[in-house]
């Protein structure tokens, strides 16, 4: 399938909130890309963090207008597939088609899923399932990235940036965390992931 790639150098946007939607669709080569909301207070609501191999824009498809924004967290390259293109290919290829048609429930999913998160689990819990997420994504690796700032990740979790400063203290004081420059490991990740599941853990020690 024919694809244009671009460059995206950090903080550059791919979209913004209410451009006209070009009908492109754009996969992530390499790099990092948040999307965001703009909140009625002026602040941001992160939607998502997508790296490579993500789709980027299903969120507006069949729109007018963009509802959210895409900024690049790193450098970035991205393909860009024209939506007339990728629908032809899919009505020629079935299991594609099907295939496609996982990718929008998943993402459908995995929004509904953040939104019950942040309605019934506590602060320390939702950082401690964003770090085992982010783990999960770097797919076996026992060393995660964090491209986006302490800010984006207390927008993305519902939370102050002092709040998700708390909650990875607590973690690092106990051994379980381990932080370097924009990246981490979990050497407690079974404490982690009961923290994630709802055991109490004291913020302040």
């Amino acid at each position: 399938m024919e694809q244009r790639c671009i460059q995206l150098r950090c903080g550059d946007h791919l979209f913004r909130v209410s451009d006209a939607v070009d009908q492109h669709l754009h996969i992530i080569r390499s790099g990092d890309i948040k999307l965001y909301q703009h909140c009625r207070d002026g602040g941001q609501h992160i939607i998502e963090f997508l790296g490579p191999g993500a789709w980027v824009g299903l969120e507006s498809l069949n729109e007018q207008e963009r509802h959210a924004g895409a900024v690049a967290l790193t450098d970035c390259e991205i393909a860009t597939v024209p939506y007339t293109l990728l629908t032809a290919v899919l009505d020629r290829h079935p299991r594609s088609a099907e295939a496609f048609g996982q990718l929008l429930s998943g993402t459908i999913a995995r929004h509904q899923q953040h939104a019950a998160m942040l309605r019934s689990t506590s602060a320390v819990q939702r950082v401690a399932q964003f770090l085992l997420h982010r783990l999960e994504q770097a797919q076996g690796a026992v060393r995660a990235t964090l491209p986006m700032s302490r800010q984006d990740i207390a927008d993305y979790l519902g939370l102050t940036s002092s709040t998700v400063s708390r909650c990875l203290s607590a973690l690092r004081r106990r051994g379980w965390l381990a932080m370097g420059q924009r990246a981490y490991t979990l050497p407690g990740l079974q404490d982690v992931e009961m923290v994630a599941a709802g055991a109490p853990l004291a913020l302040d020690c």
